[in-house]
C-alpha cells in the first residue's frame, strides 16, 4: 500500500522514477471497502428472499475490485461473470436453475498413470471443488450447485478454493509432468527490466549474505542454532515479502516455511541443517527460473487470513524478549535478523491492517535502505554511512500517523522512545512502540 492509496487498498505499490510500480507482499482480500460490506449484506438478504439473481449482482459487487477489474460481468447472462486469479480466469455460468464454474489448468498430451493418481490425490484435498478432464484431455478444475443453494457463503468459500488451486497447481502440476502444456488464461504483466533487475540481484545477495553469517558468524550454529534460525527465517521471509515470487517459487518459499516448523520430532539444530540446505539451493536456481516467477497478476482471493492486533502483539512480545542478550553482547545483526523475523513471519502468515503493514515494511526501508533507493516514493531513510536518518524517519511516521488516523484515532507513536543510534537498537526500540500502539477504529 503506498502512502498515497486510499486506506483500504489491497497491496502496497509505489513507482519509481521510470513508473515501476513495485508490489510488495502477497494479495489479500481480507480488508474492503464500505460499499463491497454493504453489498455483502444485499447479497445474503437477496439469497434468504429467493432472490437468487439479485443475490449474486451484489455478490459480485462484493468480489469486484474495481480499481482492477478483476471481474466481468458477460453480455450473455446476469448471472454470468468470469474471474481473474493470478494465471487462471475461472468461468462461472447458469443455466437451468444451476450454478457451474470451471477453469482450464492444463492440456494433457499423454494420460500417465502417475498423474492421474495425482489429480486423485488432490480431489481428497479439496472441500467443494475437484479435477476433472475433458474429452480433449483438457485439466479443469470444477464446481456446481443448484442456483438455490449458492448462498453467498458457499459461493465465496467455493470460488476461493477453486481459484487459489487453479492459480498455484498449474505451475506446480507442469513442473512435474513434463507432457503437460500450460493453459495461461488470466491477466500477466511483466516487470520492467530495472525491477526484474532489483529483485534477482536482491534475491540472491541476500541468500549469499545470511548464508555467510551463518556459516562464518560470531555465533555457531552448534551451539547457538536459534540465533541461526533466526538469520535464515528473518531471510526466507524478507524474499516472500520484497521480492514477492509468485508460481513455483512461491510454493517452495512455503514448504520450507512448513517444514521447519513441522512437528517430526527433530531438534533445532537439524532443522536449521535443513533449512540452510533449502535456502542454499534455491540461491543455485538459475536467474531465468526465478525471473519467469517474478510478474504481477490480477487477483481476486488472498490466501492469507486477516490478523488481528493481538495476534501480531502476540508474536511480538515472544521475540522481544529474546533481542536483549544479543544487543548487550552487541551481535547487532543477529538482533536486526529476530525484528526481522517477527516482522516477516505476520506478514507472510497474516493479512495485517494496513497501519502495522506500514510500519512494518518501514522496519525493512530502514534494514535494507539500498533495495528501497530504487524506488522514488519510498525516500531514503538511512544515512550514507548506513545509521537511520532521524529526520526523515520521522517524517515518514508523520506521515503514516496522518494517514491513517481517521479510521484508527488513537493511533499514534512516541518518537521521542525511538533509539536512532543504531540500525538494531532503532528496529528494536521502533517495535517496541508498535507494541504500545491502540487500534481501535472510529465509529
Amino acid at each position: 500500500m503506498s502512502l498515497w492509496d486510499k486506506i483500504f487498498s489491497k497491496k502496497e505499490e509505489v513507482k519509481d522514477v521510470e513508473g515501476i510500480k513495485a508490489y510488495f507482499g502477497r494479495f489479500t482480500d481480507a480488508y474492503k471497502s464500505t460499499e463491497q460490506y454493504e453489498a455483502w449484506d444485499k447479497a445474503v438478504l437477496h439469497f434468504e428472499n429467493r432472490d437468487f439473481q439479485d443475490a449474486i449482482a451484489e455478490f459480485i459487487n462484493y468480489i469486484q475490485d474495481k480499481s482492477e477489474h478483476n471481474v466481468s460481468k458477460l453480455a450473455s447472462g446476469a448471472l454470468d461473470f468470469d474471474i481473474l486469479q493470478g494465471s487462471k480466469t475461472i468461468m462461472v455460468r447458469t443455466k437451468n436453475g444451476q450454478i457451474r464454474v470451471n477453469c482450464k489448468i492444463a492440456h494433457a498430451d499423454q494420460l500417465h498413470i502417475g498423474f492421474m493418481r495425482r489429480l486423485l490425490d488432490l480431489n481428497y484435498e479439496l472441500k467443494y471443488v475437484r479435477y476433472g478432464l475433458s474429452e480433449d484431455e483438457v485439466i479443469q478444475l470444477l464446481f456446481d450447485t443448484a442456483l438455490e443453494d449458492a448462498s453467498p457463503y458457499k459461493l465465496y468459500f467455493a470460488l476461493k478454493e477453486l481459484a487459489i488451486h487453479a492459480d498455484k497447481q498449474d505451475d506446480l502440476l507442469v513442473d512435474e509432468f513434463s507432457f503437460l502444456k500450460p493453459i495461461r488464461s488470466g491477466q500477466i504483466e511483466s516487470l520492467p527490466v530495472a525491477e526484474v533487475k532489483l529483485k534477482t540481484d536482491f534475491f540472491y545477495s541476500s541468500i549469499n549474505k545470511a548464508l555467510q553469517i551463518v556459516d562464518q558468524g560470531k555465533l555457531k550454529i552448534e551451539q547457538y542454532p536459534a540465533a541461526g534460525g533466526y538469520i535464515l527465517l528473518a531471510l526466507l521471509y524478507k524474499l516472500d515479502y520484497l521480492v514477492r515470487p509468485e508460481g513455483s517459487m512461491m510454493d517452495r518459499i512455503e514448504q520450507i516455511h512448513k517444514s521447519y516448523f513441522s512437528q517430526d520430532n527433530k531438534n533445532q539444530l537439524h532443522k536449521l541443517k535443513s533449512l540452510r540446505q533449502d535456502l542454499s539451493l534455491m540461491g543455485q536456481q538459475n536467474e531465468e527460473t526465478l525471473i519467469r516467477d517474478l510478474h504481477h497478476s490480477i487477483f481476486t482471493f488472498g490466501v492469507t487470513s486477516p490478523g488481528n492486533t493481538a495476534m501480531v502483539m502476540e508474536v511480538l512480545d515472544r521475540e522481544i524478549n529474546n533481542i536483549q542478550w544479543y544487543l548487550d553482547n552487541h551481535h547487532h545483526e543477529y538482533a536486526i535478523a529476530i525484528v526481522e523475523y517477527a516482522v516477516g513471519i505476520c506478514l507472510f502468515n497474516f493479512a495485517l491492517p494496513d497501519p502495522i503493514k506500514d510500519l512494518f515494511t518501514l522496519v525493512y526501508r530502514v534494514t535494507e535502505p539500498a533495495f528501497f533507493d530504487s524506488i522514488d516514493n519510498y525516500e531514503k531513510l538511512a544515512l550514507p554511512s548506513g545509521l537511520p536518518d532521524k529526520s526523515a524517519i520521522k517524517s515518514a511516521l508523520h506521515r503514516i500517523e496522518k494517514m491513517h488516523q481517521k479510521v484508527y484515532p488513537g493511533f499514534a507513536l512516541d518518537a521521542r522512545q525511538l533509539d536512532y543510534s543504531q540500525v538494531s537498537y532503532f528496529v528494536h526500540s521502533l517495535i517496541l512502540q508498535v507494541r504500545k500502539i491502540q487500534m481501535q477504529k472510529s465509529k
